[in-house]
C-alpha cells in the first residue's frame, strides 16, 4: 500500500511540475511577444538620421541671424511677418524634437533591460512567481506608451521637416537678399 502512495506522491509531483513549466513557458513566451515589440520601436528609431538635424538647425539660426541683423524696417509685409514666425516657430522646435527622441531612445534600453531581468527570473523561478502576469501586464502598457512617444516623434519629426522644406528657402533667399542690399550700402 505504501508502495502506490508513493507512486502517487511521485505522479502528482511530476504533474503539477509539468504545470509549472508549461505556464512557464507561457509566461516566457509573453515576454518574448513584449521583446519584439520594442525590437519595432528600436528599428523605427535607428532608421531616422537625426544627424542632419544638427545641420538643419545651424541653417536656421544662420539665416534667422542674417534677417535680424540686416532687416531695419519700420513695417512688414503681413505675408512676410507670418513666413518670419512659422519659421521662428520651426527652428524652435528643434530642440523638443531632439529632446522627444532621446527620451524614446532611453526608453526603449531601460526597457530592453528590464524585460532581461524579467526573463530570468522567470525562466530561473526567482522572485514571486504569483506576481509574474502583473509584471509582464505592466510591462505591455510601458512598451504601449513607447509605441505612442515612438509614434508622437515621427509625426512630429515629419512635420518638422515639411515646415523645413516649406519655409527655408525663401526665408534663407529673403536672408541673403537683406545681406547684399546691406553689403551695398
Amino acid at each position: 500500500m505504501s508502495m502506490k502512495k508513493l507512486f502517487f506522491f511521485f505522479f502528482l509531483c511530476a504533474i503539477l511540475f509539468s504545470c509549472a513549466d508549461l505556464k512557464r513557458q507561457q509566461l516566457l513566451e509573453q515576454v518574448t511577444k513584449l521583446d519584439k515589440k520594442l525590437m519595432v520601436i528600436d528599428q523605427k528609431l535607428q532608421e531616422e538620421k537625426l544627424s542632419d538635424v544638427a545641420t538643419l538647425k545651424n541653417n536656421t539660426m544662420q539665416t534667422e541671424l542674417r534677417i535680424k541683423q540686416n532687416l531695419h524696417l519700420d513695417t512688414i509685409n503681413m505675408e512676410l511677418a507670418k513666413q518670419l514666425d512659422a519659421y521662428k516657430l520651426m527652428r524652435r522646435s528643434i530642440k523638443p524634437l531632439m529632446q522627444q527622441y532621446t527620451k524614446v531612445k532611453q526608453g526603449v534600453a531601460e526597457e530592453k533591460q528590464v524585460l532581461q531581468r524579467l526573463r530570468k527570473d522567470i525562466s530561473e523561478g526567482r522572485g514571486e512567481r504569483h506576481r509574474y502576469t502583473e509584471y509582464i501586464r505592466f510591462e505591455r502598457q510601458k512598451i504601449t506608451q513607447l509605441q505612442l512617444l515612438c509614434k508622437d516623434f515621427l509625426r512630429a519629426k515629419d512635420q518638422f521637416y515639411k515646415d523645413y522644406e516649406r519655409l527655408y528657402p525663401p526665408i534663407e533667399a529673403f536672408s541673403q537678399t537683406l545681406l547684399r542690399k546691406n553689403q551695398q550700402r
